[in-house]
């Protein structure tokens, strides 16, 4: 057990703001609390927010402003940020605003149906999009392809502005607080900006899938431009994962009020077709010949696009489990379930507190096309005997198997019923993406 002076202090925060010994707190976590407990605390409770300036939050907090205010997705706050519902923002380079206010908005339910697809022009052969991991990268094609003229319905788009840039002057409600507050020029970044003589379109990339976001990373670049075009600007959020751009266009209905956000539409693309069908998909099935269960618990993450997608971040770097806490959209608990879904899948391993790809696990990330790729994955999901089981009768009926079917499958796990009804939601989930996925490749009858 630790001991000495930090020890002593960290007893007294955690003591102090009901921090459970359970929560295991990281540097940022740690660092807020000392903010809290420097008087901070005080005028939160007071007011419902407080100003901080930057040299200070450095000083009390020993860590740099830029890393404790960088939250990205609601559940990357710290703890007791979570706990009192608070948001932080800059209102210049050197002070921030925190308080209690919703600063996030979630994604509308997981895409299903239609992929609308592209290619790339012919000739660009630095432009590769096989085994995409950079947001950069999927952001040039996305631009390339014509994919944000098609979503749009607009003429052609030319790359205009880019990278970190100020918000100029802005006036920002804020109505949670019911008060309006005046932003001095702090520090934006816009990943890319395309622009024709109707509309300047702003672009917001990410590499990997969560349930919501900071609406800032919209909103500041949204009203710098807002302010002094006469053109619309229009906000775009692409997400790409596993071969699939996510496109969200949103608008604020009173510019002046960043929750006034509204999502207008939303399209699945890719830059290949795929031919990946239910009969392909049931012929892998049936060639696989399941292999022992792994000494691992059995999965219990529903989304397994997430699985995929903490893959290819894992391919990227190895990660700990505070780490993909940390940079992506997983509170602890979360970490922990799809890491070990995919370990479970024998698809990645912790190897010195970090988790990385296994040898399979890396050819199928590495596989350079979307169909090959997903039947990678549907063969390893067919290795384990439930999914087997599970993923025959639904591909061959059209359907995922029912709660009863799935729990009968799990027969001989060491399952208690209760936790096999349970467990039975991430069978039927995944199933469902495996046959959301051939649906794409199957001949539609009209």
């Amino acid at each position: 057990m630790a001991s000495g002076p930090q020890a002593h202090a960290e007893r007294e925060l955690r003591a102090r703001f009901g921090v459970p010994e359970s929560v295991k707190l990281g540097v940022n976590d740690w660092g807020w609390l000392r903010v809290l407990a420097a008087g901070y605390g005080d005028e939160l409770e007071q007011h419902g927010y407080f100003f901080i300036g930057a040299r200070e939050l450095e000083e009390i907090s020993g860590r740099q402003p830029r890393l404790m205010a960088k939250h990205d997705f609601s559940t990357s706050r710290p703890w007791i940020f979570q706990r009192l519902r608070l948001g932080i923002v800059p209102v210049s380079r050197r002070e921030y605003l925190v308080g209690r206010f919703n600063l996030y908005e979630r994604f509308p339910e997981t895409q299903r149906g239609e992929v609308r697809t592209l290619e790339l022009p012919a000739g660009l052969d630095t432009l590769s999009m096989e085994g995409v991991s950079s947001e950069a990268v999927a952001l040039n094609g996305a631009s390339a392809s014509g994919m944000l003229e098609d979503f749009l319905g607009c003429g052609p788009l030319q790359a205009t502005v880019a990278g970190r840039m100020s918000t100029r002057e802005l006036q920002v409600r804020l109505p949670d607080l019911g008060v309006d507050v005046a932003v001095d020029r702090a520090q934006m970044e816009i990943d890319g900006g395309f622009e024709s003589l109707e509309h300047l379109v702003l672009v917001e990339a990410k590499n990997h899938l969560s349930d919501d976001f900071n609406i800032r990373q919209l909103y500041f670049p949204y009203r710098r431009f807002q302010q002094r075009l006469a053109k619309d600007v229009v906000p775009v959020y692409l997400v790409y994962s596993n071969g699939i751009f996510h496109l969200y266009r949103y608008e604020f209905r009173d510019p002046a009020d960043f929750r006034s956000i509204a999502l207008v539409d939303s399209a699945r693309y890719a830059l290949s077709a795929s031919n990946l069908d239910t009969q392909a998909a049931l012929d892998i099935v049936r060639a696989v010949e399941p292999e022992a269960e792994p000494a691992v618990p059995f999965p219990q993450a529903n989304s397994f696009e997430r699985v995929v997608n903490l893959l290819e971040l894992i391919a990227l770097q190895p990660l700990s489990k505070a780490e993909i806490t940390q940079r992506y959209d997983f509170d602890p608990r979360q970490a922990d379930y799809y890491a070990n879904a995919a370990r479970y899948l024998g698809l990645a391993e912790l190897t010195d507190e970090a988790w990385e790809p296994t040898e399979r696990g890396r050819r199928v990330i590495e596989q350079p096309q979307r169909d090959a790729r997903n039947a990678a994955l549907i063969r390893s999901l067919a290795a384990r005997r439930v999914f087997r089981e599970v993923l025959e009768l639904s591909l061959a009926r059209g359907a995922v198997a029912s709660t009863a079917e799935i729990v009968a499958a799990m027969e001989g796990l060491g399952l208690s019923l209760a936790t096999s009804q349970r467990r039975a939601s991430t069978v039927a989930r995944w199933t469902q993406w495996v046959l959301d996925t051939v649906a794409e490749g199957t001949p539609r009858l009209f």
